[in-house]
């Protein structure tokens, strides 16, 4: 969905620190409440979702999953804000007619908000809210028995990045499904670009670049009676304390087609670039780095992003035979990539077969926070650098 309606965000009244914390110890106590992979049409003969951050992306994450199948409904929402909750609910209620069953009963605000949607009978969460919380989130969907779907990245630091994995392995010993935000990998034509390459279309493959000089992101408006506090919150999408910065919340998905077009390979490390710094403005970052292989083989990434920058995007792969654009053209006709994501995971759990993508966004997730880290520090960064001794 295109709407500028604001995501999952913190109140005025609660910091950061505060809301984080909650969060944290909220994932350690909310108790399993259906036996693994159970929940599925339990008496109701319908897929229940649940959504937690009510924002563009989880409302129009709610639409797809409505539209990918006549059994979806959605019966729980979350966000912070009660204003954003109630616009998504309406929202949701014009676009999915019968498939919206959540009576007021039902729609939580609140910091605990997404501890009840968690809590509410619901078989699948979508989780929009700030990438910040998103660990905590995760951990405790899984630990609930709730098939997920994770927006994109899976954390911001690594040791959220941590508990992501480890949850991905209690999800699949639970048999649980869990669906990523990497909505590319799921792009018919990306998929064949990227299929054609790896049948050596333009040769062996040595460098991919993926590089972006685009605008700010879209802002809510300030309005009267907020503070510039509650206004950074409105608009976490800017604010690096939350979505980790443009380089991990926006880059992930060229940074991801990289790496997919090499194979899922880690790299072993990655490089600062010097790049100048984009002057004045919430939100404008500058970043470039360079990824190293252990055998030989690099990708080049920056993200330019300022206000009138307009949008330049290339995302090539430079084989020994030629090269190929990563971009495929707009859908048209063919389902958006992150309705594809959605149905892929939505057909699954109705068919009772496990979905599982969510090796390819924590690796993803490692490899920009591990760009971001060495273009922050100006130093060389190793793929195990960004766990630590969590690793």
């Amino acid at each position: 969905m295109n709407q500028p309606v604001n995501h999952h965000v913190f109140p005025s009244h609660v910091s950061r620190r505060t809301f984080l914390g909650a969060a944290a110890a909220s994932a350690a106590t909310v108790q399993a409440a259906t036996r693994p992979g159970a929940g599925l049409f339990s008496g109701a003969g319908r897929l229940r979702v649940g959504v937690i951050g009510c924002g563009g992306r989880g409302t129009g994450a709610a639409v797809q999953a409505a539209a990918a199948a006549h059994d979806v409904t959605v019966t729980a929402l979350g966000d912070l804000f009660a204003d954003q909750l109630a616009e998504s609910a309406g929202l949701l209620e014009r676009a999915v007619g019968r498939q919206f069953d959540c009576p007021p009963d039902r729609q939580f605000s609140g910091v605990d908000a997404w501890r009840q949607v968690l809590a509410s009978d619901v078989d699948l969460v979508i989780l929009a809210a700030p990438p910040a919380t998103r660990p905590a989130q995760f951990t405790a969907a899984v630990r609930a028995g709730k098939h997920v779907y994770c927006e994109k990245p899976a954390a911001i630091d690594g040791r959220g990045l941590a508990d992501v994995l480890a949850a991905c392995g209690e999800a699949r010993c639970r048999g649980l499904s869990i669906g990523s935000g990497l909505c590319f990998r799921h792009d018919e034509e990306t998929r064949s670009i990227v299929g054609h390459i790896h049948g050596g279309a333009i040769g062996d493959v040595r460098h991919v670049a993926v590089h972006a000089s685009i605008g700010l992101p879209w802002q809510r408006m300030r309005q009267p009676g907020w503070s510039h506090a509650e206004w950074r919150l409105r608009n976490w999408v800017v604010d690096s304390e939350l979505s980790g910065g443009a380089f991990v919340e926006h880059h992930i998905d060229a940074v991801d087609k990289a790496l997919w077009t090499l194979g899922d390979a880690c790299p072993v490390v990655a490089l600062p670039c010097a790049v100048v710094q984009p002057a004045g403005g919430v939100g404008t970052s500058g970043t470039s780095v360079v990824y190293r292989f252990a055998d030989g083989r690099t990708v080049a990434a920056s993200l330019d992003r300022r206000a009138g920058n307009g949008s330049r995007i290339a995302e090539v792969a430079v084989g020994s035979r030629g090269a190929a654009n990563l971009r495929a053209s707009e859908p048209n006709g063919r389902p958006s990539p992150h309705a594809a994501a959605m149905q892929a995971l939505v057909a699954s759990v109705i068919a009772g077969e496990r979905h599982d993508d969510m090796a390819e966004l924590c690796r993803s997730t490692q490899a920009v926070i591990m760009g971001r880290m060495a273009a922050e520090t100006g130093r060389a960064i190793g793929w195990q650098d960004v766990l630590g001794p969590l690793a």
